[in-house]
């Protein structure tokens, strides 16, 4: 059996809250965003989707998704860099808009809040996550970490009004992470022999001080030190 996806299938037996927190938290967040917005007759687009991962929670609406480039299934429906705008989706056109882990990868951050709002009908809401303390990714398209601060001078710039915006875990679940990524970042090449030996070894150990982390992040009421904001703006 491949080794990649032996371990790959391993892991989702685990539990993703201890083991994968930070897409844990966003898919969770999508997950109470449908909740309030999939409804029949509702339009709802996923921003930056890739092979909609999400879609399973949107049954009743109509869901669309849009991407930089068309995916092998040849199913994203709106194609474009939001960078530049979206002339082929039309103004006041959706109710709700999906967009996860995107923000961070736009060259022009506030270019993309002024789609959203060009692209809501009046009363529509963005529900939006994105890193302040993570490692560099999809490289070399990743530009930015945001603050609190920032996001909701984004929104405010774009006329769109922040109504919700929480962290994902505080200093423990960050560190956590690092500590669990320390090896593989000084020693050890991913997918090889040494990297696997370390994920056998230490997945159990790995499993239990994030569990103990979890718990101390109680203690970190401020969590100005977190892996993604999660936010709500309306229009």
């Amino acid at each position: 059996m491949d080794t990649t996806k032996f371990f790959a299938s391993f892991m989702k037996v685990l539990p993703v809250r201890f083991m994968r927190y930070h897409y844990y938290r966003v898919e969770e967040f999508i997950k109470a965003a449908a909740l309030q917005a999939d409804a029949p007759g509702k339009r709802i687009l996923d921003i930056g989707s890739q092979d909609a991962p999400f879609r399973k929670y949107f049954l009743q609406a109509e869901y669309r998704t849009q991407d930089i480039c068309q995916n092998a299934a040849g199913s994203v429906d709106y194609v474009g860099d939001i960078n530049e705008g979206l002339p082929g989706i039309p103004d006041a056109s959706f109710d709700c808009i999906v967009c996860t882990q995107v923000l961070e990868h736009l060259k022009r951050p506030y270019m993309g809040f002024r789609e959203f709002q060009r692209i809501l009908k009046p009363g529509g809401k963005l529900f939006l996550t994105t890193h302040l303390c993570f490692e560099e990714h999809m490289i070399p398209y990743d530009y930015f970490r945001f603050t609190r601060y920032g996001l909701k001078e984004l929104g405010q710039d774009a006329g769109l009004k922040l109504t919700h915006i929480a962290p994902h875990g505080g200093i423990f679940h960050l560190l956590a992470l690092i500590l669990a990524t320390l090896p593989i970042k000084l020693f050890l090449k991913r997918e090889s022999l040494a990297y696997y030996l370390y994920l056998a070894v230490f997945l159990l150990p790995i499993l239990l001080m994030n569990m103990v982390f979890s718990a101390l992040d109680l203690l970190d009421r401020e969590k100005s030190m977190t892996l993604n904001y999660e936010c709500v703006f309306e229009k």
